[in-house]
């Protein structure tokens, strides 16, 4: 009800008593009378008003629990209760009465089904067709990239953020060796090189998300997924800094791009030349370090072509479908190529590109602390608007004192460069 009608109906009350009051102390005084009836007269009005505006109430009430409107085309379930009923029947009529119109109207006799009446599905567009969903929490993820250099590298825990090493020069001696020497004679000087100091710094990698207080209340399970994603995601941000970053601004300097890396390009599209060139490059970080090369990162593209690789007489080099090569031995499905620790990605290399090296010695991976996932209600309006923030972050680095002892280079790509 409308609390102004309630509010002129107090006053009109008042009214009346004061007029009562007035009338019973000079009862002879038409004038006083005259006043008691107007202050009566003013009360029933209101009360008119107040159950014209009880009706308007009760009428809209009752829309709130009819059907939806049916879609054109579709056929309306039929009425199940008598307030669906009159709703579906009178509610032209009561929405023009809302609009200041006299409420006179009658509805069809609604009818009743007999108990004996069968209880059947409801109709596909009725409101209770949800009867027969079953709904279930776990979500359908899409592909997600296999991250692989982590687990390539070696790895650490540091202390502080930022890190000196000295690394030797590849020229050692400035001048002077070592000879032989006559007795009595003048021993020949030698003169080392000092060392260059190679400086590596951590970088944070992190993202904020929002949600709403009613999403962490409601939804649990999706709340999960969101955390369970941004910590994918800021591993998947991760490889591709430890592989291509560039050292600009914060970002790490990944593998591909630290000063003395080998390069080895392999030209030729056969499969065959291309396991001919691996096999060279993979010698290379022995011949430069003291390291020996013991994986192998290449695009998934790149290495179906080489295990479907054959020889002259039609055999695959890896093996067929259901034996080893000319029958001997088992099915080999990713077998490793020249006995490397062999990894496909579509992340971390592209197509035509390979990269071959030690890299659980000549790569380290710095952590400080590990990944954290936070949560606040502090940030900027969120304790106004009832919002909540999530962020994900870490700090990471890459030490790589032996660069040499890593080879990339390109592969020849079918169709590319022709």
């Amino acid at each position: 009800m409308s609390k102004t009608l309630m509010e002129k109906r107090a006053t009109a009350m008042d009214a009346v008593r004061s007029a009562l009051a007035n009338y019973k102390a000079n009862p002879t005084d038409d004038n006083l009378r005259g006043d008691l009836e107007s202050a009566i007269n003013t009360v029933d009005e209101i009360d008119a008003e107040l159950r014209a505006a009880e009706i308007t109430v009760n009428a809209e009430k009752l829309l709130s629990d009819a059907t939806f409107e049916a879609t054109p085309g579709q056929k309306s379930a039929e009425p199940h209760t008598l307030g669906h009923h009159f709703a579906k029947h009178g509610l032209d009529m009561v929405k023009r009465q809302k609009n200041g119109e006299r409420l006179d109207f009658a509805v069809p006799e609604f009818e009743v089904k007999a108990a004996n009446d069968p209880m059947v599905r409801p109709a596909d567009d009725a409101p209770l067709a949800g009867w027969g969903t079953t709904f279930q929490r776990s979500i359908v993820n899409q592909r997600r990239e296999r991250l692989v250099v982590a687990d390539l590298m070696g790895s650490a825990s540091v202390s502080q953020p930022v890190i000196k090493y000295l690394v030797e020069k590849a020229k050692r001696i400035v001048e002077g060796a070592f000879a032989t020497v006559a007795e009595g004679a003048q021993k020949p000087y030698i003169r080392y090189d000092s060392f260059d100091v190679v400086t590596e710094s951590l970088s944070k990698i992190a993202a904020l998300t929002k949600i709403s207080d009613e999403m962490a209340a409601d939804y649990g399970f999706i709340v999960d997924w969101i955390n369970n994603q941004l910590v994918y995601d800021l591993s998947v941000a991760e490889e591709f800094q430890l592989m291509q970053g560039d050292g600009q601004g914060s970002n790490l300097r990944g593998l591909l791009n630290r000063e003395g890396i080998q390069e080895f390009n392999i030209d030729s599209t056969d499969p065959i030349e291309q396991l001919k060139g691996l096999y060279e490059a993979s010698r290379l970080p022995g011949r430069a370090t003291n390291l020996s090369a013991d994986a192998l990162v290449l695009n998934e593209l790149d290495y179906g072509r080489m295990r479907l690789a054959q020889d002259a007489n039609g055999q695959f080099l890896a093996g067929g479908p259901f034996t080893g090569q000319y029958g001997n031995g088992g099915v080999l499905i990713n077998p490793p190529v020249w006995g490397l620790k062999t990894v496909t990605t579509n992340a971390a290399v592209p197509e035509g590109t390979f990269v071959v090296g030690n890299f659980r010695q000549g790569a380290t991976v710095l952590r400080k602390g590990g990944v954290r996932v936070d949560a606040a209600n502090q940030n900027e309006r969120d304790f106004e608007e009832n919002l909540i923030t999530l962020r994900a972050e870490e700090r990471a680095g890459l030490m790589v004192p032996l660069p040499a002892a890593f080879v990339t280079g390109t592969l020849g790509t079918p169709g590319v460069g022709a």
